[in-house]
């Protein structure tokens, strides 16, 4: 099968690589525009019945800090959302591709927007949908929050992704899993204030 015609859940983590290679840009400030966009049609098409809560997460979410530039989003949802059709649908209709999210916890829906398999550049989105309950993905809050306050170990953070960044570019799982002993460590102490 032709890479430019997989859904996104199917690419290998070397089709990844080479179609979205990972590249630490600036800070810019049309990212909180950006997810206030976003956060418009996501609460629009869901309604606030079903998107509780949603949050700007992720390294966008946090000034002066360097980033891959996508826009990641928390929606709170009701656990009888989790999976359901219509949340799929209404997703996809504003243009979101659908995955199922493992690895942190139990499974939850992610959806991705903007990743253009032909070169095409395009503001990229993810967007994980979950309950509050689900802890592993809900305190990301802690640890934005966390570094929002602390600008000191927000560039502790960007110098630890930039050297992931030169290791890794072309391994998502490698960077990811390169950041976790750090975001453990931060969130736990967030937590505990």
């Amino acid at each position: 099968m032709n890479v430019t015609h997989k859904k996104l859940e199917e690419l290998t983590i070397e089709e990844w690589g080479e179609l979205f290679p990972i590249k630490m840009i600036p800070s810019q400030k049309k990212w909180a525009a950006f997810f206030e966009k976003e956060k418009y049609l996501i609460e629009e098409k869901l309604t606030k019945e079903i998107a509780i809560d949603i949050q700007h997460i992720g390294s966008t979410s946090i000034p002066n800090l360097a980033s891959k530039g996508s826009i990641d989003i928390l929606v709170d949802i009701p656990p009888k959302y989790v999976f359901d059709t219509n949340v799929i649908t209404l997703m996809q209709s504003i243009g979101y591709e659908y995955c199922v999210q493992g690895g942190y916890g139990p499974n939850y829906m992610i959806f991705a927007k903007g990743f253009n398999r032909q070169g095409k550049k395009e503001q990229k989105y993810f967007v994980h949908i979950t309950p509050k309950s689900h802890t592993e993905i809900w305190d990301r809050i802690f640890f934005r929050d966390y570094l929002r306050q602390y600008p000191e170990i927000a560039k502790e953070y960007e110098t630890l992704k930039i050297n992931l960044t030169t290791e890794f570019s072309k391994n998502k799982r490698n960077f990811q899993q390169g950041k976790t002993e750090f975001v453990t460590k931060i969130t736990a102490q967030a937590k505990r204030r």
